[in-house]
């Protein structure tokens, strides 16, 4: 065997044991930090912690019947697209409860949407973006606050 060969096969993982299991703890872990939500609220999040969850558990018995085996990173450009991706979200978690839940999401959506397209700092695609982002968290925040009455998450200056 050569070296790129040996490489190769040190990377592959059992996609199905790590997705399944971080879905199932993922699932525990919105599970119990969602029971103070309201009727509405709640009854939504709780059918999707149980779809995940039986997804998760299935997933994870064919880790072990008929795993599937990759390479969870091709390339190093295609790690760090990854990487620039969470951190994009970890800030977008970190200011949720710092300049509530509508700053936050308008800026996240924006800044995910012109990430992930082709032709980022093109003028029709930041416009087509603020288009889609005010559409898509307004819609969201809407259907959360008024039809499900699920609590959002406010700034720290305000009530």
């Amino acid at each position: 065997m050569n070296n790129e060969t040996q490489a190769t096969e040190k990377k592959q993982l059992n996609s199905d044991l790590i997705v399944g299991t971080f879905s199932l703890a993922l699932a525990v872990l919105v599970y119990f930090s969602t029971r103070g939500l309201s009727r509405l609220g709640g009854v939504f999040v709780d059918y999707v912690v149980i779809a995940l969850s039986v997804l998760a558990i299935l997933v994870i018995i064919k880790g072990f019947i008929k795993p599937e085996y990759i390479v969870f990173f091709e390339s190093v450009m295609e790690r760090n697209n990854v990487i620039v991706g969470v951190c994009i979200l970890l800030l977008y978690l970190i200011a949720l409860p710092i300049i509530g839940f509508l700053p936050s999401s308008y800026a996240f959506y924006f800044c995910f949407n012109l990430y992930l397209a082709d032709d980022r700092w093109t003028k029709k695609n930041i416009l087509s973006s603020m288009l889609l982002t005010a559409v898509v968290v307004t819609a969201f925040y809407f259907i959360f606050s008024e039809f499900l009455e699920v609590p959002l998450p406010q700034s720290m200056w305000s009530e």
